[in-house]
């Protein structure tokens, strides 16, 4: 019996990171599929001859990668980058969306855009505890903080973090890609933080 218990726990410990992967990613793509199929729709399938709703789903999605791909190629012509320049500088000058906007904005740039913002891992000394995150700006003189930096603090099994002003002497580099800290932080720790 207790062999039973073992397998069922083991199975327990392959199955449930597999499905809540595939649960998320399913849900993700459902939300973007009836965007697309709402805003879409009823334009694809007065031209297309569209049988069924995952064809439209289908035709949907390709069109949106296809529309991101000419966006992020249109940046790198001059007419281009000054129309996101206007776009961008119409929206961080109307109160509540400049919020909305600039979070976002920035969230994205922290990841995948030209400035990112995660690849300088740290620990910072608490104490006795060495708590590890990431560098996100070398100086926080704006706050009257001379000798500070930020460091960002990911939560497990989140998205969400915290942002701690602390002194530069409190931390230390670490010799670790930013991906196998990430992936240690947001595991609450469980992952080797090695990259396999």
């Amino acid at each position: 019996m207790s062999r039973i218990i073992r397998w069922f726990l083991e199975g327990l410990a392959v199955l449930v990171p597999i499905l809540i992967t595939i649960y998320l990613f399913s849900k993700g793509i459902s939300l973007v599929a009836d965007l697309l199929t709402q805003t879409l729709g009823p334009i694809l399938i007065r031209e297309l001859p569209i049988h069924g709703r995952w064809q439209l789903v289908s035709i949907s999605l390709l069109l949106m990668i296809g529309v991101t791909v000419l966006a992020g190629a249109i940046t790198h012509v001059w007419l281009g980058r000054h129309i996101v320049r206007l776009v961008d500088q119409l929206l961080t000058h109307i109160p509540l969306v400049k919020l909305v906007y600039s979070a976002i904005k920035d969230g994205v740039n922290a990841f995948i855009g030209d400035r990112r913002e995660f690849d300088r891992p740290v620990l910072v000394s608490m104490g006795d505890i060495q708590v590890p995150g990431f560098v996100t700006r070398s100086s926080a003189d704006d706050f009257g903080l001379e000798g500070h930096v930020a460091v960002y603090f990911p939560m497990a099994f989140s998205i969400a973090g915290r942002v701690v002003l602390v002194p530069a002497d409190k931390i230390r580099q670490l010799d670790k890609s930013s991906a196998e800290v990430m992936s240690f932080l947001v595991s609450g720790g469980v992952t080797s933080g090695k990259q396999s």
